[in-house]
């Protein structure tokens, strides 16, 4: 498997990935999941910043079998993991394992719930057959994520906010800084009533291949809000100062997208969530991704909820978060 680049220093004292290492009897892993706040550019090096959030959870446990068994949505993402680790350990079939998906975040909502589902899968199997991992090759060669953004993989690791750095020599982009988010801060999870097209696979390929590249001007002046605003508001927990900062990259990283999205938001459905809150002057607002999740941050939970309890019938509350500063949860059992 191919060496670290230089520049992960996060992951410098990780070992490599191969075959040849202790199997366990079981693994259990427990993550969250993550808000993207922007990209930095729509062509690479793309860039971007997020956070990683407590709920919705996705909870994966591996345990060792006769042969291989899965019961969890999305069985063909689990099954291709499972193909990768045989030819990396040389079986003649698929990893002798039970996959137990207990709770997985909704899929293609802006929540980075592939990703996160993805590398808790890879990962519980993987140590299950006794493969030694690092993450980028668990990343990149075997969850197969992070090709456009790396925010979902560095905030499985680490948690906090996530600062991704723009480098098209590698094979994922670096972690740039990550920053413990203030426990007393939270974020609410929003979006319409009536459901929208997912925006996925290839026509997530097809709507990036209509989009220009960034303007210089603009993709300078979103990594200036990310590195002196957005980071510095976090680090020296100023709510106010965090929360205009990341409402406004969200809306200038969102124009990026305009052309294909018709504003920076995903919509009239979507635009009338930002809107109600913009109205109830909630702060730090935006949309994750493509959406349809919309984020919208308070300084304290007891403002979110006396917020929220006048929401309207066209908008769903899906959740009410704390930020998650830690990486995945790891239990292994060997005997």
């Amino acid at each position: 498997m191919s060496d670290l680049p230089q520049d992960h220093e996060a992951y410098q004292s990780w070992p490599g990935l191969t075959a040849g290492g202790t199997p366990v009897n079981a693994v259990r892993i427990v993550t969250g999941s993550r808000l993207h706040f922007g990209l930095i550019d729509t062509v690479e090096p793309y860039g971007g910043v997020g956070v990683m959030i407590d709920r919705p959870v996705t909870e994966v446990v591996v345990t060792q079998a006769s042969q291989y068994q899965y019961h969890g949505p999305q069985p063909h993402r689990a099954l291709e993991i499972a193909e990768r680790i045989a030819r990396l350990s040389s079986l003649a079939d698929l990893p002798g394992c039970r996959i137990d998906v207990r709770a997985a975040a909704p899929a293609h909502q802006g929540l980075g719930s592939g990703t996160q589902l993805s590398m808790a899968i890879a990962e519980a199997i993987a140590r299950c057959q006794g493969v030694v991992l690092n993450p980028i090759a668990l990343a990149t060669e075997i969850a197969r994520r992070g090709k456009r953004s790396a925010v979902g993989v560095h905030g499985y690791f680490h948690g906090g906010l996530i600062l991704e750095g723009a480098a098209t020599a590698q094979v994922l982009s670096p972690l740039r800084q990550q920053v413990p988010v203030s426990d007393n801060w939270c974020v609410a999870l929003l979006c319409p009533a009536p459901s929208l097209e997912s925006v996925h696979g290839e026509l997530e390929l097809e709507r990036f291949s209509q989009l220009p590249p960034a303007d210089p001007t603009v993709s300078e002046e979103l990594q200036r809000i990310a590195a002196d605003e957005l980071v510095p508001s976090v680090q020296a927990n100023d709510f106010s100062a965090f929360s205009d900062a990341v409402q406004r990259f969200n809306r200038i990283s969102g124009l990026l997208f305009a052309s294909i999205q018709g504003g920076p938001y995903r919509g009239p459905l979507v635009t009338g969530v930002v809107d109600w809150l913009l109205d109830h002057r909630v702060e730090g607002v935006g949309q994750s991704s493509w959406g349809p999740s919309v984020f919208a941050w308070f300084e304290s939970r007891r403002h979110a909820q006396s917020v929220l309890q006048s929401l309207p019938q066209s908008i769903r509350l899906i959740d009410i978060a704390s930020p998650k500063n830690t990486g995945r949860e790891l239990t292994e059992s060997v005997g």
